[in-house]
């Protein structure tokens, strides 16, 4: 296997930047678009047909524009994230307070739509938060505190001490159940503390933390167990389901340590031990396009937060196979710098029958790419992690 340099690690993000603002919906006189600022969910493309994102889908790309602009200083960057993050709070942000269900909500696919999912919408928030980071900007502020005082509201329930999987805004239907992928929001919980140092923020951090202990961690291996099989999250080995893609679940163990102030906590023995787990228990391969770039991104968090290498040469090791699912087609600006890998069922988005490597996708594009700049040693955090917010504070103009 080639070794992946960090100039390699660089060019390859920055062409995944790229690909999210040469696919960006643009608004542009004469030709109205209520998209405007929208980016692929996933592209088919032996029939060129586009699935717009989500909330969550906005949100990972203004993390991944943002490590691109903190690289590069291009203001381009910065432009497209900015546009990323206006669908999310002119279009897809619920603020009439008439509807305590939904205000502060990011409405899941498009305005219309009369649900959330809290996992999505939290990393569209996320993205919010990011952006008010990198400008300084109130609004972007005042809107993540909406969404948390929805989220705690609605979203959280306190007997269960865990997270709902889906809010409707006009109903109390329960359908999806819990998930470990709900941990994946504590480090907007976190980084959002250390903004307002409102306690109720650093609750949830917690909150999610002892969840993700007492649920989730299998004390047998240190992996991820998840409550059902995830199409593309997880899979069942040996009778027991584990998880591959952890969404993020697995930060809440480095924000929830973080939280403690103290340099050693049952949180960092527990991520410790999923990142033995990820080098030396994981069955390769996984089966998942996005699990190597969830994988890595955790495993460069663990050496950021230990100071010890081996996991994040491990996941330089990772990155190096991973990149082989990087489209490289100049002129195509719909698939170029992208990630080939849809892990959801391809004919939910495409023809019957169709390949998984037939898409390009978000979802494994942005998970590659946050991995690959911290591998390049351009930035670190705050997304997908309890570092980096002074960071990106100091990049801002």
């Amino acid at each position: 296997m080639a070794k992946l340099t960090n100039a390699e690690c660089k060019r390859r993000a920055l062409l995944a930047a790229d690909w999210f603002v040469n696919t960006q919906v643009v608004q542009e006189k004469p030709k109205w678009d209520a998209n405007h600022g929208r980016i692929y969910y996933n592209r088919h493309l032996p029939t060129e047909s586009t699935v717009l994102g989500l909330s969550w889908s906005q949100g990972r790309a203004i993390m991944c524009l943002l490590g691109a602009w903190q690289t590069t200083d291009k203001q381009v960057y910065l432009d497209a994230a900015i546009r990323c993050g206006d669908y999310l709070r002119h279009t897809l942000q619920r603020t009439d307070a008439r509807n305590p269900r939904s205000f502060g909500a990011l409405a899941e696919e498009v305005p219309t739509s009369m649900f959330s999912y809290p996992r999505d919408g939290i990393e569209g928030a996320f993205g919010m938060l990011m952006l008010y980071l990198a400008t300084g900007e109130n609004d972007w502020l005042e809107r993540c505190e909406l969404f948390a005082g929805w989220f705690i509201k609605n979203a959280y329930d306190a007997k269960a001490k865990w997270v709902y999987g889906r809010v409707g805004f006009f109903d109390t239907e329960e359908s999806i159940g819990f998930s470990y992928i709900q941990g994946g929001g504590s480090p907007f919980f976190w980084h959002l503390y250390q903004v307002t140092k409102n306690p109720r923020y650093r609750r949830m951090v917690m909150i999610l933390g002892d969840g993700m202990l007492n649920r989730y961690i299998d004390p047998e291996t240190g992996a991820i167990v998840p409550d059902a099989i995830g199409s593309h999250h997880s899979i069942k080995i040996g009778g027991k389901a584990v998880v591959f893609n952890d969404d993020g679940s697995s930060i809440a163990l480095t924000c929830a340590h973080a939280a403690t102030g103290r340099k050693q906590s049952k949180y960092l023995d527990a991520a410790i031990r999923y990142g033995d787990w990820i080098i030396t228990g994981c069955p390769r391969p996984t089966g998942r396009f996005s699990a190597s770039g969830m994988q890595s991104v955790f495993l460069t968090e663990l050496t950021a937060v230990t100071g010890i290498a081996k996991y994040a040469t491990f996941a330089r090791e990772l990155m190096a196979d991973q990149v082989k699912l990087q489209i490289i087609a100049p002129g195509k600006n719909d698939r170029h710098g992208g990630y080939r890998g849809e892990d959801e069922n391809p004919d939910w988005y495409g023809p019957k029958g169709s390949k998984a490597t037939d898409f390009v996708v978000t979802r494994t594009t942005a998970y590659s790419t946050m991995a690959l700049l911290r591998l390049a040693g351009s930035c670190h955090g705050p997304n997908y992690s309890a570092l980096g917010l002074k960071d990106l504070v100091k990049t801002r103009k």
